[in-house]
């Protein structure tokens, strides 16, 4: 029988996101929110915000919970396997340098923390929170480290030669923060109890706590500060003439990734276990990132497309969200 309630829980995750944006679009056209305001704001989440939340989510799990094979490694293959097929479809259709891009890297880059995360503990309780980080520390710098390599090979990305995009791909700072909190992990590890939890002196436990609620607050302002640019700089030209491409990214997103990564686990590991099998579909169900329109709009691949993007595949995702919950619970 279909679960309304956990319907209405989706629903109450997703459409704050739309007013947000909404807030975004009304102060634009109020003529509150220009375009330097908007250029301040998206630098301020790309270079502090989302690296600080990435570092914070990825540092705080146990260095020995990241290697999960069949919570890391199958939904990487079924993401390479879509995007390939999505490279041939972007040869296929002509499209080129950053519209070939954001074609291929719309199929697999998710919001996999504030739409991923509350879906997982909404579904699969405790357990599910905690898979989800693990596929947060591994997967998600995976598909950030594979848009950049895309862009970069198609020649989107600015900065003329292929050496000096490798060092744009290599520096950025979301991938710097995902790399910081893995080696924090590690280096933690000596301090950590049996339960996980960092037993540290009394003289260092209050300033880690104090350094852990800045990091918290910074790291959170990202993103409400990203949907008001995506707000402000949405144009539904975007969508107008791009339709065919639209539909087929979102249509990637939501139904065929994890369709793909679905059929992976019921071929290729029946035995693994139904709560790492339903967060690996459910996570790359989730509608596009937030963070993948926060780049496109500092290196300046897309940025219209991406925004229409997002914002379609949030919509849908209302829709298709809860058909993933009903198959997998």
């Amino acid at each position: 029988m279909f679960d309304f309630q956990r319907a209405w829980d989706v629903l109450v995750i997703c459409l704050p996101v739309f007013g947000v944006v909404g807030v975004g679009k009304l102060l634009q056209h109020a003529g509150l929110f220009n375009e330097d305001r908007r250029q301040f704001a998206n630098w301020l989440v790309y270079r502090i915000a989302l690296p600080i939340l990435v570092f914070r989510g990825v540092a705080r799990q146990r260095f020995a919970s990241f290697w999960n094979p069949s919570l890391v490694l199958t939904p990487l293959v079924a993401i390479a396997l879509v995007a390939v097929l999505y490279i041939v479809l972007a040869r296929l259709l002509r499209y080129r340098r950053g519209m070939a891009a954001a074609f291929v890297f719309g199929t697999f880059w998710a919001n996999v923390t504030y739409i991923g995360f509350p879906l997982s503990q909404s579904a699969f309780g405790d357990e599910g929170l905690a898979l989800a980080a693990i596929y947060n520390a591994f997967v998600m710098p995976g598909f950030i480290a594979l848009g950049f390599l895309l862009i970069g090979a198609y020649g989107a990305m600015p900065g003329g030669s292929r050496a000096s995009r490798l060092r744009h791909i290599l520096l950025n700072p979301v991938i710097i923060g995902a790399v910081l909190g893995v080696v924090f992990s590690l280096l933690a590890e000596g301090w950590r109890a049996d339960d996980g939890v960092l037993a540290l002196p009394v003289a260092l436990a209050g300033g880690v706590r104090l350094v852990d609620a800045f990091l918290k607050l910074m790291g959170e302002m990202g993103l409400p500060l990203a949907l008001l640019t995506i707000g402000g700089s949405l144009h539904l030209g975007g969508v107008v003439h791009h339709r065919q491409a639209l539909a087929m990214v979102v249509l990637a997103k939501l139904v065929l990734l994890p369709g793909a990564l679905y059929l992976l686990f019921r071929w290729w590991l029946p035995g693994a276990a139904p709560a790492v099998r339903g967060i690996c579909v459910l996570l790359t169900a989730t509608p596009n990132a937030v963070a993948s329109y926060v780049i496109s709009r500092e290196i300046g691949v897309e940025e219209g497309f991406v925004a229409a993007m997002l914002v379609v595949s949030t919509a849908l995702g209302v829709i298709t969200i809860p058909v993933w919950l009903y198959i997998l619970l």
